[in-house]
């Protein structure tokens, strides 16, 4: 199984809470091999509404028919489906597959290295609205207040190369984020009270609110 530890101490998950694989033979029928690391998120995770629904969508099985591709498996997309996310064809029998982005499911470019990177940068980006505590808007900072945040809390590693020309994390818990955008927007989220009150009173005063 993967490994979604991250994703799960993010999220305070504790129980899987995913598709059966009746439900997955459903994606099976339309595009035959499935990446392992897919099968395993959505046999885990896939049912987990704030982890999937909140912001971007995950697509679940029974929409599949709705997102039909010559050449890439699309099985997430931004709300608004400004863009879609998916895995080229010829990749559906990797285990660990990247994942590409479209702007208009023509012209597709890389996104994350393999799916597990995906989805745990996905995971971020979502627990920025979805966690129990969020701050009240974004800030804009300058490369002062990047460099602070660069400095003093730990990058999460991963992040994305395409979507908002490059979002990035960073946070010191297991448990919260810090969301940078590529134009110099932030905001941030915890699960704990404790670990957003501790970040909120300095990040709250790098910039100004938007």
């Amino acid at each position: 199984m993967t490994d979604f530890s991250k994703i799960k101490k993010l999220f305070g998950i504790t129980e899987p809470n995913g598709f059966t694989e009746n439900e997955i033979q459903l994606i099976r029928d339309i595009f035959g091999d499935l990446p392992a690391v897919f099968v395993d998120y959505y046999n885990e995770l896939g049912k987990i509404q704030n982890l999937n629904q909140t912001q971007d969508l995950l697509i679940v099985p029974e929409r599949f028919q709705y997102f039909k591709h010559n050449d890439y498996l699309i099985f997430y997309y931004e709300n608004q489906r400004a863009c879609v996310w998916g895995i080229h064809k010829d990749d559906l029998s990797k285990t660990n597959p990247p994942v590409y982005m479209s702007y208009d499911e023509k012209e597709w470019n890389l996104e994350t290295e393999n799916l597990t990177d995906f989805f745990t940068a996905m995971a971020y980006l979502q627990a920025g609205f979805a966690l129990g505590f969020t701050s009240d808007c974004f800030y804009e900072i300058d490369d002062e207040g990047f460099r602070f945040i660069a400095t003093n809390y730990k990058n999460k590693i991963v992040s994305f190369t395409q979507w908002a020309d490059g979002i990035n994390f960073y946070g010191n818990h297991d448990d919260d984020v810090i969301i940078v955008m590529s134009n110099n927007q932030i905001f941030y989220s915890s699960g704990t009270e404790e670990h957003f009150l501790e970040m909120d009173k300095v990040i709250s005063k790098l910039g100004s609110e938007l």
